[in-house]
């Protein structure tokens, strides 16, 4: 089944790119209006992602995640990105986490948002799991050891908690002690966010799987499975 996306508040240019590369994924993209029809068309379609221009007004845009994600909206569970100038780019990222995916700044489209649709499109099965972790981040060719713990895992990424609030792209490496294995889990991992602190009250970062060493990968999606089901 095809994607939907659909974009509002993007000048036409950036559009017009946005929109050529995501339809080459095959995914059919639709430009919105900022206005009322918009708050309605969100919640009668059904769109796998929601793209908006920042900036804008906080209280137009709550207003507006709270109307897609409004019980019985039909985009309740949609991704929603924020795209955002430099200048304004901080102020979209405390958005992530109140009904908001992501936050990317607008140098980075259209290749890191089509990614991002991507993802937030095939999300996989997240348990939770609030195990020790040690972390390795290199900080100019130096590696910096850390222990923290893992709030949830997927196939894809992991959400930690107590882990410092290193850039996004930052490269770490880990492991995992997963509960009833002798042997931890082991990988890469990039770090895609930092936690809204104030929201999901929990100091941390997301990080999306790299690598596996091994046969780890194979072990992690069994201990999934096996909560999942």
């Amino acid at each position: 089944m095809r994607r939907q996306v659909v974009i509002t508040r993007m000048d036409s240019p950036a559009y017009a790119a946005v929109a050529d590369l995501l339809r080459y994924r095959d995914i059919d993209v639709f430009q919105a209006p900022w206005d009322e029809n918009t708050l309605d068309l969100v919640q009668s379609t059904g769109f796998d992602v929601i793209i908006v221009g920042y900036p804008v007004e906080e209280q137009a845009l709550r207003r507006f995640v709270k109307c897609a994600r409004a019980p019985g909206s039909a985009c309740r569970r949609c991704g929603m990105i924020l795209v955002a100038d430099d200048e304004h780019f901080e102020s979209a990222q405390s958005f992530v986490g109140e009904g908001i995916n992501r936050a990317i700044g607008t140098k980075d489209t259209p290749h890191l948002l089509a990614t991002t649709v991507d993802e937030l499109t095939s999300i996989a099965p997240r348990v939770t799991l609030r195990a020790p972790t040690r972390i390795v981040v290199r900080l100019e060719d130096r590696p910096v050891s850390a222990f923290c713990q893992t709030e949830n895992v997927s196939t894809s990424g992991m959400l930690l908690r107590g882990f410092g609030h290193y850039p996004r792209g930052t490269t770490i490496t880990f492991e995992i002690n997963i509960p009833g294995e002798s042997d931890p889990i082991r990988g890469s991992a990039e770090i895609t966010r930092s936690t809204n602190v104030a929201v999901e009250r929990l100091d941390g970062v997301g990080a999306r799987f790299l690598s596996f060493s091994s046969a780890d990968q194979t072990r992690l999606a069994s201990y999934i499975g096996k909560q999942v089901n």
